[in-house]
């Protein structure tokens, strides 16, 4: 039997403590999808007209240039948003997702949410927030990986908390 919409949504992490009425809102404008393992969800440069947040299994986040190839930027685990871009408006997705184990996922109509954030402002908010909290959680998992591949070619700076001379309040430690 499969699992149903609503369900679904309450199964995911993203979602948690966001309110049953809600949820049931959200589900006539989402669809279950199963992928499996090394199936692509979306490709770097689509036009993105749906977001997924991933019930069951991981994917990862590759992007492509010319002069490297794709490289895997990013792994997304399940309870997770991945393809945040038409979450905000965005006609066009930044990366390429392919599953690495057999993927449950959440897809929503992009345009679907966004016009029922803007009728219902709490829901809007929550999701805004957890998509904000999601970008900054990637945007820290960048910063870790410019260190480990840039980190001896980048300057160094001077910090008096990592040499321990001074407190955050200037006195001597």
């Amino acid at each position: 039997m499969t699992e149903s919409v609503a369900t679904a949504l309450r199964r995911v992490q993203f979602l948690d403590q966001v309110a049953d009425e809600f949820l049931d809102r959200l589900a006539p404008l989402a669809r279950t999808v199963s992928i499996p393992s090394g199936g692509i969800l979306f490709r770097q440069g689509d036009v993105a007209s749906e977001f997924f947040l991933l019930v069951e299994g991981n994917a990862s986040l590759e992007i492509c240039a010319p002069a490297i190839g794709c490289k895997r930027i990013l792994t997304v685990e399940s309870g997770e948003l991945l393809g945040w871009s038409p979450a905000l408006g965005q006609p066009r997705v930044t990366a390429t997702a392919r599953a690495l184990t057999h993927v449950l996922a959440v897809a929503i109509d992009s345009a679907g949410c966004l016009e029922l954030c803007e009728n219902e402002p709490r829901l809007g908010y929550e999701l805004m927030k957890r998509t904000a909290l999601a970008i900054a959680k990637r945007l820290d998992a960048t910063r870790l990986q410019l260190l480990n591949v840039y980190g001896d070619e980048m300057p160094q700076v001077s910090d008096e908390r990592m040499a321990g001379s001074k407190s955050h309040n200037g006195h001597a430690t």
